[in-house]
């Protein structure tokens, strides 16, 4: 966020003087890596992709020269234990909302009547603007317009807790449907998926930084912010400096801390901050598996009625560790698990034994496969959980 506000003002006020301070060594926040010591290689913390609606970023990654490290893909695989693979490809010929029909149709897990009542509720969502929501929750929305559980689990559930980090008997209606409609039904492309082909540090941390850095904007990396004073300072580890104007692009349980000395007065002027660090957060677990020997030739896949949500393999893995002595004993995959925080109640080593069981029933290579090192990640502020009652705690830029 704090990349992309000083890469727009390079643009929009090219005459500002622009400094970006970053806390880390290298610019990207969580859409980072980090160093494997076994092998080597880069590795992002847990995989981050976008989708053909993400019309902001994409500008951001034209306007850098960085839209071919990221590689698009207009077909998801669909993998239910239960039934053999779905695809799902949207024409490229009908108009929208019309090139989901084919998708959702071809979708094996879902009966007939499931697949009618999720073009019901599509159709109703469409018909439906946001402000006749009010504070409604995504699974009572759906359920009061035809939605049984097994089809809010097995459809609406897949795209929501994947998009908005939280279960949806939690999140806001009007940010559901934000997500489905714009993100599916809007638009041709809109739900095409771009995986990075390269590591996130790589990506935003160096080539982003080297093209902020080329247009003048001055990139202080290891430079934490300390304080925002209320008569526009700012102190850092390194220092304090004055700013005509600040742009403060960290977490939202961050924000408070950095304006905690603001006289009383002052402070009332924006109540909420208080309010917007109690907003709750909702942890993405990420396993990261290492094999003696490839589980599928899929650079990814979506998980339905399982535990794992997204399986990645990773597209640059053989290029970043030809290193590495062991490297053609080792084939890196990685499965994302959004909304959480039921999996780290379990034990590491239960719930990499629940994964590795999906995956070998998913992937008859798994079953010979051995797995050679596993890492589990889970980090319990990946998102802010988007509820009703937060969007109204939302502050306007």
């Amino acid at each position: 966020a704090g990349a992309a506000a000083a890469e727009a003002l390079t643009r929009f006020s090219p005459s500002a003087r622009i400094t970006l301070l970053e806390s880390k060594r290298v610019l990207g926040g969580r859409a980072g890596s980090y160093i494997d010591p076994d092998s080597e290689g880069e590795v992002d913390y847990c995989q981050h992709a976008a989708m053909g609606c993400c019309t902001n970023l994409l500008d951001l990654l034209n306007q850098c020269g960085l839209e071919k490290s990221f590689r698009r893909y207009q077909k998801l695989t669909f993998l239910h234990p239960d039934h053999p693979p779905s695809q799902f490809v949207p024409s490229r010929i009908l108009p929208p909302p019309l090139h989901l029909l084919g998708p959702i149709n071809s979708q094996r897990y879902l009966s007939r009547r499931q697949k009618r009542d999720i073009k019901s509720g599509l159709w109703k969502l469409m018909r439906t603007p946001p402000s006749e929501m009010g504070n409604a929750r995504a699974a009572q929305w759906l359920t009061d317009v035809g939605q049984d559980p097994e089809t809010i689990k097995n459809f609406w559930d897949i795209i929501l807790v994947s998009a908005l980090g939280e279960q949806t008997d939690r999140v806001s209606m009007t940010a559901a449907r934000k997500v489905l409609i714009d993100g599916f039904a809007i638009a041709r492309g809109a739900s095409d998926v771009l995986v990075p082909q390269l590591p996130l540090a790589e990506i935003f941390g160096r080539m982003l930084a080297e093209h902020l850095q080329s247009r003048g904007v001055e990139v202080q990396t290891g430079t934490p912010v300390r304080q925002i004073t209320a008569d526009g300072g700012v102190a850092t580890k390194n220092g304090h400096f004055e700013a005509d104007a600040i742009i403060s692009a960290v977490p939202w349980h961050q924000l408070s801390k950095l304006c905690d000395q603001w006289p009383v007065a002052r402070r009332r002027q924006i109540a909420t901050f208080d309010a917007i660090a109690k907003i709750p957060a909702s942890p993405i677990t990420c396993l990261h598996l290492w094999f003696d020997s490839p589980i599928t030739d899929l650079d990814h896949a979506v998980m339905v009625g399982t535990v794992s949500q997204w399986l990645f393999r990773e597209p640059f893995g053989s290029r970043k560790l030809d290193r590495v002595e062991n490297l053609h004993r080792e084939h890196y995959f990685q499965v994302v698990i959004s909304a959480s925080a039921d999996v780290t109640a379990v034990s590491k080593q239960d719930l990499v034994d629940q994964v590795l069981s999906e995956l070998r029933t998913a992937f008859p290579a798994a079953r010979a496969a051995k797995l050679l090192r596993y890492r589990v990640v889970t980090d319990p502020n990946s998102v802010f959980s988007i509820r009703p009652e937060v969007e109204l705690l939302r502050p306007p830029t």
